[in-house]
């Protein structure tokens, strides 16, 4: 099992992470018509209220955070290297403690998620999001599920 470590995201995580972004995240930033994985990656740093990054080993597995909608909806959003899914178990784990600090901020959690990202929507689902049934999103027309959470 890798030494996990998840600690406030850094200037350099993003351009990293999209060197060495998986497919199934690469893929899912292509259906909503982002072709350089750089752009929509740093922006989501750069706009997120909270943002963190998670290694496995000292290597970049993750960066997860939340953007704010409005004052009470903020869209979570996680995207990973293929380590990720090397490291699922442990980071199912230690994930809802970070989504317990985004619904602390934001009552309301709302995001989409490819519906072909079958990956990323079970992933959602065992940390407790409600899926709702997919439709099209981004430029690209493609389905889309949207997901949220909400504060009890």
């Amino acid at each position: 099992m890798a030494d996990i470590l998840i600690r406030p995201t850094e200037t350099g995580d993003a351009a990293l992470l999209a060197a060495n972004l998986r497919a199934c995240d690469r893929e899912e930033l292509q259906a909503v018509g982002y072709w350089d994985a750089l752009a929509p990656i740093a922006d989501s740093v750069r706009t997120s209220a909270l943002c963190w990054t998670a290694l496995a080993d000292g290597e970049l597995a993750c960066i997860l955070g939340v953007a704010p909608l409005d004052g009470q909806t903020g869209a979570p959003w996680m995207l990973g290297t293929p380590l990720l899914d090397t490291q699922a178990r442990v980071l199912v784990r230690e994930t809802p403690r970070y989504i317990g600090a985004m619904l602390e901020v934001f009552p309301h959690l709302l995001n989409f998620v490819h519906a072909q990202n079958r990956t990323s929507v079970h992933w959602l689902r065992r940390l407790g999001f409600t899926l709702h049934d997919a439709v099209p999103y981004g430029s690209q027309g493609a389905l889309f599920h949207p997901f949220e959470m909400r504060a009890r």
